[in-house]
């Protein structure tokens, strides 16, 4: 009997020889990439590895999809099967056409699996449930409802493998409607963890109270509260739901508790505010990790807590352990909300990530970019924003470094630096486009404005949403009534609500805007509003 973990030996009994040999002994011995190193000496030479090993070295990385190496090694396998000429052979065998169709799903490939599978002439019941799995994992529903609709006989692995995509994919009440299909069509399948733990990823996602609550009562009457991993999704859904008391509960009925039931507990408690709360808990745990002290420093920040955030964060490296970058970001957000002193505790901070050399990734650029703006220090985060480089440049950083400008009043800037971040050929975002309103707010730049709007609209295709518009109606409200403004205002009639025109009939009202209220009442008279 094979233990669980241990690399699967090749399914054939024959014995190799020469380069084949040693490919198989790689494999047998686990090494991964030293087999993989093998293959292109062996498409150098002309030979083709058997479809068995191959089969049982895509088995030996998926042990280990989330190894650092497994990118690079899963790709030069399949690139060896490309270059060996096995890519019109390998659909013929069903085993190592599975193993590939997994490989390309965990390498974001999820058309080459579609195309492998479509030529597949048998494919099996794990074929299918490959596709359903890899497609699962990339929240991606309308493809892995037409797997799951072509399937000639469905299991419950099937099943879970579907909420599961449904439920991340943005179709909860669907995963939730199929849970009820298979307890009530097919309860012959009967239902595992598995089944729950999808079941419950929607219902966090649909934030619906009672639906928690009513899981949770059928999942005591089933008796899975005892699943640890169970226990603590359903902690998660009702923490997601704001039902903290229902949580603490819960908390209290968990049988075995780890690190992450603690932390989702400590978290839920920290976000509704009940701070004294999460810290006692917190102090409570057998066994702390860099997730716990996050959650509490992060509640700390977000209820206005600056100085125990830091207190916190200062008692973390006592004892020694290595901040992460949200461990960064919270301490940043928390030195910009400090009355006094806050430039140089943010520049401490900075200096700190400098000396251990950690990664300045693009939050924690941006979380000092916001740091040095709301400390008054405008020239560090202009500095910082410079020195990044353009690859690393998306809408998140040329956001934050646009609000820094706003925060300090300079508008005109802000439309520069938009106008720069577009010859860049940046892709701007919805937030983008609200602080280049707001900055043609401030600058009265009406017709501007306009251009910026129509832009977002019809060459970014976003959608305006609430902030953007009241941003228009503030801009246009207080402009003349010249013929663009005009005949913007009849063309823009269906973006606005009822609330946003009887906002532009008060600022017209209040500037004694006489010209541009009549145009107004004309259009509302035309849409038939009161």
């Amino acid at each position: 009997m094979r233990i669980p973990g241990e690399p699967p030996p090749p399914a054939s009994p024959r014995h190799y020889s020469g380069l084949l040999g040693a490919l198989h002994h790689c494999i047998s011995g686990g090494d991964a990439p030293a087999a993989v190193s093998l293959l292109p000496t062996l498409a150098r030479a002309g030979l083709r590895a058997p479809f068995p090993l191959l089969s049982s070295l895509a088995s030996l990385l998926l042990l280990r999809p989330a190894a650092p190496s497994f990118p690079s090694l899963a790709g030069r396998l399949l690139l060896y099967v490309r270059l060996a000429g096995l890519k019109r052979l390998v659909p013929h065998s069903t085993q190592l056409a599975d193993r590939l169709l997994s490989l390309h799903f965990l390498l974001g490939r999820p058309r080459d699996a579609r195309r492998l599978f479509a030529k597949m002439p048998r494919p099996s019941a794990h074929s299918y449930n490959a596709m359903l799995v890899g497609y699962a994992r990339l929240a991606l529903v309308a493809p892995a409802a037409e797997v799951f609709a072509a399937m000639p006989h469905r299991e419950l692995f099937s099943y879970n493998a579907v909420m599961l995509a449904l439920g991340r994919g943005g179709e909860e009440q669907g995963a939730v409607k199929l849970y009820s299909e298979l307890r009530n069509s097919y309860p012959s399948l009967g239902y595992n963890h598995h089944t729950f733990f999808a079941l419950l990823v929607a219902c966090a996602e649909l934030m619906d109270r009672e639906l928690a609550r009513q899981f949770h009562g059928h999942l005591m009457a089933l008796g899975f509260l005892s699943d640890v991993n169970i226990a603590s999704s359903l902690l998660d859904v009702y923490s997601k739901c704001g039902c903290v008391d229902d949580a603490r509960n819960l908390f209290e009925e968990i049988p075995i508790k780890d690190v992450h039931t603690w932390t989702t507990i400590v978290c839920a408690c920290a976000e509704d505010g009940q701070l004294a709360t999460a810290r006692q808990l917190f102090y409570q745990m057998p066994e702390k990790n860099i997730s716990s002290w996050n959650a509490l420093i992060e509640g700390y920040v977000c209820h206005g807590k600056p100085v125990e955030a830091l207190n916190m964060f200062q008692q973390l490296l006592m004892e020694g352990l290595l901040p992460d970058q949200l461990t960064f970001g919270s301490c940043l957000s928390a030195s910009a909300a400090m009355p006094m002193h806050s430039l140089k505790l943010g520049e401490q901070i900075h200096g700190m990530l400098l000396r251990s050399g950690f990664d300045l990734n693009v939050m924690i650029i941006s979380s000092l970019i916001d740091m040095y703006s709301k400390c008054g220090y405008l020239d560090g985060a202009k500095q910082l924003f410079e020195l990044t480089g353009r690859e690393r440049k998306g809408a998140m950083l040329w956001n934050s470094m646009m609000s820094a400008l706003c925060h300090h009043g300079h508008a005109k800037d802000v439309i520069g630096l938009f106008v720069q971040m577009i010859h860049e050929r940046q892709k701007p975002d919805a937030n983008t486009f609200l602080l280049v309103l707001t900055a043609c707010c401030r600058c009265s730049l009406v017709e501007e404005g306009i251009k910026f709007f129509d832009l977002m609209n019809e060459r970014y295709r976003i959608v305006p949403g609430q902030d953007h518009c009241l941003c228009m109606v503030d801009l246009v409200g207080h402009a003349s009534a010249d013929d663009k403004v005009g005949e913007w205002i009849k063309s823009s009639a269906f973006t606005f609500n009822k609330q946003f025109w009887e906002i532009l009939v008060r600022n017209c009202t209040i500037d004694g805007n006489r010209e541009l209220l009549n145009k107004v009442e004309e259009q509302l008279t035309e849409l038939d509003h009161p």
